[in-house]
């Protein structure tokens, strides 16, 4: 899959909770485009989304593998998620992707928030030079002082 250079620059410039926003978002379009395989009988497009999907899910649950209150909330909403895809999955049901994407949405939403709020990684005015550090800054009003 290639990787739009919006997204890579994104990446290379966020900090840890938009990584997790990202990986969010991403699982919310597997979702979407899992309701639309179900509708067009491409079965075997719908099994490889959710492997993806599934993927993303073993990912959230490392990044959060500590024992605070948060950390195992996202585990269990993980694990619950993944539950939801396999039956939907199974049973040709789009309603499973639906209320995957309703849990999913408000967790995305945070996280984007924290990544806004979050200083974004010095990384930025580096890479990109520093004629270009508020094009992909989160906030404009931030910037690096000497």
């Amino acid at each position: 899959m290639a990787i739009s250079s919006e997204l890579e620059k994104r990446i290379l410039t966020t900090n840890d909770a938009g990584l997790i926003a990202i990986l969010l978002e991403r699982l919310i379009d597997n979702f979407k485009n899992c309701k639309a395989c179900i509708e067009n009988k491409d079965y075997e497009e719908l099994m490889e989304l959710n492997n993806n999907s599934r993927d993303i899910l073993n990912e959230l649950i490392f990044q959060f593998s500590g024992n605070d209150e948060i950390s195992t909330r996202v585990r269990e909403v993980s694990i619950y998620i993944n539950k939801l895809i396999t039956e939907g999955e199974y049973k040709k049901d789009t309603s499973c992707f639906d209320t995957s994407i309703k849990i999913l949405t408000p967790m995305a939403e945070g996280f984007q928030r924290l990544e806004i709020e979050d200083m974004p990684k010095a990384v930025t005015g580096i890479t990109y030079g520093k004629g270009n550090l508020g094009e992909y800054s989160l906030k404009e009003e931030r910037s690096f002082k000497a």
